[in-house]
């Protein structure tokens, strides 16, 4: 609470006018890139006549792109500036989308598919220390609680509004539509103008960036010889890729599930487009409620600790979907297990930018980003032949166990680490 004169006035910890704009950006950007696409991706595959391991392998090929990404950006970050980078890779990311329907042939949907995680990877590996340096260090944990809340609560919007999207793009191009044999609503014209109109929503996304700052470290933090980046032959790199591994099999897990969430409810439950968004949705929102409660575990547990509880959370919810009998069971544990396992995207960044000197923090994100599309690209590459010759449980299985071996390799990471002081740099493990 602020008091200003007779005046009172409630502020949330780490809240500015240049986190607001980032926030603003984030929700647009996520509308358009991630709730939208998250429902109907895929079924324009699926509309082009592509199987499920063809789909697999087109979700795979954006992780190539993201892991060519990672390290020069981590490594030029400073010297280009996050937010030009942010800039860049929102322009050439909604680009993407108007690509894979000009040309809709598989090599060049792979290509788009590339083009598109190079610059997400870019983007993603600018916004946590640009985002962070809006902000004093210890307001951390809150701000990316708020953004994790921000993105996908939008994300939950963007799904819901994908998946009566076709409908309503059915009604509108009535007369430009040739159905051969399907609904309307399930052709490639109305999924292609579903994906252009999210390319539409992540160029709008640009204009709150446009009115933000650089800023490249606190102010009372500048002075310190290591905020300055290290030379690349310096760096340790094997404790950035010790911090790394948690990231390795998060990505996996997650790249044996997420991209195909729409699939599995539309052929395991036979449920339609705007069920299926809804059910996505349902999920965003609990993906963006469960994380707020970060800095409460935080401060109960420690970061490293809730990190291990909510995972281990997670991993009880997955083995519950693998066996789940009816939609409604499925749709809680569905619920569950992805809200808690997405705390760790909110708490593992700002727990290694603690424990590490600012110089490091864009090269730990860059290392993390690049092990995680590493973990997410071999999933996604094996998981349309999973899905075709075990099954969705089987797959969700799987998941519940590295969730498991997930939550043991953060408490593994981060033992007996302490918070980053500017006289002491720990740079061993």
């Amino acid at each position: 609470m602020i008091v200003q004169g007779h005046r009172a006035r409630l502020t949330l910890p780490g809240i500015n006018s240049q986190v607001a704009l980032f926030m603003l950006h984030s929700a647009i950007f996520s509308i358009g890139l991630m709730g939208i696409p998250d429902v109907l991706l895929n079924f324009y595959f699926i509309s082009l006549g592509y199987d499920t391991e063809s789909i697999g392998l087109l979700q795979s090929v954006p992780r190539i792109g993201g892991l060519l990404t990672g390290l020069p950006v981590g490594l030029l970050a400073h010297r280009l500036g996050g937010r030009r980078i942010i800039l860049v890779s929102a322009i050439g990311a909604a680009l993407t989308f108007f690509t894979l329907v000009m040309w809709p042939s598989l090599e060049m949907l792979g290509i788009s598919r590339f083009l598109f995680g190079f610059f997400y990877g870019a983007g993603q590996i600018a916004s946590g220390p640009f985002m962070g340096a809006l902000t004093e260090r210890r307001h951390h944990t809150h701000l990316f609680a708020y953004h994790n809340t921000v993105s996908m609560g939008a994300s939950a919007l963007g799904s819901f509004i994908g998946g009566y999207l076709p409908a309503m793009i059915a009604v509108w191009f009535a007369p430009m539509i040739i159905a051969d044999g399907v609904s309307p609503a399930e052709t490639p014209f109305v999924y292609g103008g579903a994906l252009v109109i999210s390319g539409v929503i992540v160029l709008v996304s640009i204009w709150p960036l446009l009115r933000l700052h650089e800023r490249h470290t606190d102010e009372s933090e500048s002075r310190h010889a290591d905020e300055a980046p290290p030379r690349t032959r310096n760096a340790p790199w094997p404790l950035l890729i010790w911090f790394g591994v948690p990231l390795l099999i998060f990505g996996f897990s997650g790249g044996l599930t997420f991209p195909f969430y729409n699939l599995f409810f539309r052929t395991v439950f036979d449920q339609p487009d705007a069920a299926v968004g809804t059910i996505l949705s349902i999920g965003w929102l609990g993906m963006a409620l469960v994380p707020m409660f970060n800095p409460l575990w935080e401060r109960y547990f420690g970061r490293s600790r809730a990190l291990g509880i909510t995972l281990s959370v997670a991993a009880a919810a997955f083995l519950g979907l693998s066996i789940a009998p009816t939609l409604g069971l499925a749709l809680v544990a569905y619920t569950i297990g992805i809200s808690t396992r997405n705390t760790m995207q909110p708490l593992y960044q700002p727990l290694a930018m603690d424990v590490l000197p600012p110089s490091l923090h864009h090269l730990v994100t860059s290392v993390c980003f690049v092990m995680w599309n590493i973990g997410w690209f071999m999933a996604t590459a094996i998981s349309g032949f999973w899905q075709e010759t075990y099954g969705f449980g089987f797959i969700m299985q799987v998941v519940a166990a590295c969730l498991l071996v997930n939550a043991v390799s953060v408490l593994l990471v981060f033992r007996g680490r302490q918070p980053h002081r500017a006289e002491t740099i720990p740079l061993t493990h």
